[in-house]
C-alpha cells in the first residue's frame, strides 16, 4: 500500500530508507480525489516549488510513502524568480486563490513560469511552465472534499502551526485568518 504526505519536517525514523522521488504527472496517484486534494494543499499554501526533486518516496517497514518533501517555497507569493517569495505575508495575502470554475473544474493560482526572455533555458522553462499545472483541472468535488475536511481544524490548531514555526503573534493571526479564508473558499465551491 502507499501512502503521500506533505511533510514540514525532516526528521527520519531510523528505519525510513528513502527509495528515490516521485513526478506529479507520472506516480500512482493521478485520479484519486486525495491526490487531488494534495495539489489543492499545494495552492492553499503557495507552494511555487512543485519540482519532483522535491517529492520523495521512503519505504518505512515495507510500505512505500509518497511524500512531498520540500515545502519551503510556501506562505508568500507565486510567480517568476523577480516576483515569488517565501514566508511574504504581505504577498501570500494578496496572492489570488481560486482562478476558475468551469464544467465541474477548477483550476487554482500558480505561477512559475519565467519571463519569457528565460527561455534560453529551455530546461527550466518548460520544467517551470510545466508545474503551472498541477493545480488546474481538479474536479470541483475534490476541492470541496477537501475543504469539508480542513474546516474540522480549529482556529487554534491552525494558528498552532504558524506558532511552532516561529511567526510573530500578529503573523500567526493573519496567516490564520488566510486560510481560514481559503478553507471557506474550497467549502463554497
Amino acid at each position: 500500500m502507499a501512502y503521500f504526505a506533505a511533510c514540514v519536517s525532516s526528521a527520519k525514523s531510523k528505519s525510513q530508507k528513502n527509495v528515490g522521488t516521485w513526478d506529479w504527472f507520472q506516480n500512482p496517484f493521478l485520479n484519486p480525489r486525495e491526490f487531488n486534494g494534495l495539489r489543492v494543499m499545494m495552492s492553499l499554501l503557495n507552494n511555487w516549488d512543485l519540482k519532483a526533486i522535491n517529492n520523495s518516496v521512503y519505504e518505512i517497514d515495507g510500505e512505500r510513502r509518497y511524500v512531498v518533501s520540500d515545502v519551503g517555497a510556501t506562505f508568500g507569493k507565486t510567480g517568476s524568480p523577480l516576483t515569488r517569495s517565501k514566508s511574504d505575508l504581505k504577498g501570500f495575502e494578496e496572492s489570488k486563490f481560486i482562478v476558475k470554475e468551469k464544467g465541474g473544474f477548477v483550476d487554482f493560482a500558480m505561477h512559475s513560469r519565467p519571463p519569457l526572455i528565460a527561455a534560453v533555458n529551455v530546461s527550466n522553462y518548460e520544467t517551470r511552465t510545466r508545474m503551472e499545472k498541477v493545480t488546474q483541472h481538479i474536479p470541483r468535488e475534490d476541492a470541496r472534499w477537501l475543504g469539508e475536511r480542513l474546516s474540522h481544524l480549529s482556529g487554534e490548531q491552525i494558528r498552532d502551526c504558524f506558532r511552532s514555526a516561529g511567526y510573530t503573534a500578529d503573523e500567526v493571526e493573519e496567516y490564520a485568518r488566510i486560510i481560514k479564508d481559503r478553507i471557506a473558499a474550497l467549502n463554497a465551491l
